[in-house]
């Protein structure tokens, strides 16, 4: 009986799901781990049984983590004297040494001071492509953001956007999950691709009103909610998004919490009055010019800035890289009158 009641605990957690696919946050697992120690002096064996369920994490999302900690290798050596290199960065997915994930990690907490950090781009990620969808035929692109950890495939199903909420690259059950995107996303090279690219990540470890830039910890989309900070959004203004047909640059325009009735998220539709929305919103005016013709990456992740409802999301907007525009510093200031969410609405 106590096995039965864990396991309904676990499901409940692996169920609670919203619009984009995002889970609860750490607060509701620790409520259901509590309750599942409750049960522990009944019955330690089905205790144990359900514990051991809950923290399991597959072997492919193993192997997830430990390419990200190769592709950040990699980008360092790519930049890290500040001329453009081989990326030398191979697809077997082994895992780099831990010393090299804290000094990456280390890295960019440290240079995440308002300077622009010219030296961190360069490396796309887009040669990992091939690797993983040789694992998982739904890969259709890499993220990759410079400054922070977040280097992964991006994943879509074509029937249900919650399809890997709670599955790794393996498709079997992962706590952490992937980097995916809506059914109905245009997958191809910058003229073909949607008009608004939207990726979703789960963040289990950053997810307060002041959350932290870079830690070790932080897996799939924690270390997004570093660009809460100003000086995060002028070291780090641009993000690497790869299909199999191009290598896409995109430039930040907005950074914002917002509750989940704005429609942020559609792959098509009104975008003048989401770039205007989402510009309103940001906690930083970026000098960015953006319009509905410009093609738009939107990142979501799950946060708790706003206290316990999980009708609130943590977006970073930025659009593509026009003809004739290069990687360069980005001015940007804080935001003084910025929309709220209303998240309690």
């Amino acid at each position: 009986m106590a096995l039965v009641t864990v396991a309904l605990y676990l499901c409940v957690l692996v169920g609670a799901v919203m619009v984009d696919g995002t889970v609860e946050a750490q607060a509701q697992h620790k409520a259901l781990t509590q309750q599942a120690v409750e049960i522990q002096t009944g019955n330690q064996e089905a205790f144990q049984e359900a514990l051991s369920a809950s923290l399991a994490v597959t072997q492919q999302q193993q192997l997830l983590l430990a390419a990200n900690l190769q592709d950040q290798a990699s980008a360092q050596a790519t930049v890290g004297d500040g001329e453009s290199q081989s990326s030398g960065s191979g697809e077997s997915g082994q895992s780099s040494s831990g010393s090299s994930s804290q000094t990456t990690t280390t890295s960019s907490v440290a240079n995440a001071n308002g300077e622009f950090q010219a030296d961190a781009y360069g490396y796309t990620g887009a040669d990992k492509i091939d690797y993983w969808k040789s694992l998982n035929s739904d890969v259709i692109g890499y993220l990759r953001i410079p400054g922070t950890n977040i280097s992964h495939p991006v994943l879509r199903n074509t029937t249900d956007v919650n399809y890997y909420t709670s599955k790794g690259i393996d498709q079997q059950y992962s706590y952490y999950g992937v980097l995916w995107t809506n059914p109905n996303t245009v997958v191809g090279d910058s003229s073909e691709i949607s008009s608004n690219t939207v990726i979703y990540g789960h963040n289990w470890t950053n997810y307060s009103a002041t959350p932290r830039i870079g830690n070790a910890n932080d897996i799939m989309f924690a270390q997004l909610t570093g660009y809460h900070w100003l000086n995060m959004a002028k070291s780090y203004p641009y993000i690497y998004y790869s299909t199999e047909k191009e290598q896409m640059t995109f430039k930040i325009f907005a950074c914002f919490y917002t509750e989940l009735a704005f429609n942020y998220n559609q792959p098509e539709g009104d975008m003048d009055y989401i770039i205007s929305e989402a510009r309103s919103r940001s906690l930083h005016d970026f000098d960015v010019k953006v319009d509905s013709s410009d093609k738009i990456l939107t990142l979501s992740t799950c946060t708790r800035a706003y206290g316990s409802t999980n009708n609130q999301r943590f977006v970073v907007m930025a659009r593509l890289l026009r003809s004739g525009e290069t990687i360069e510093p980005v001015t940007v200031t804080a935001n003084t009158d910025f929309k709220a969410p209303n998240v309690w609405g």
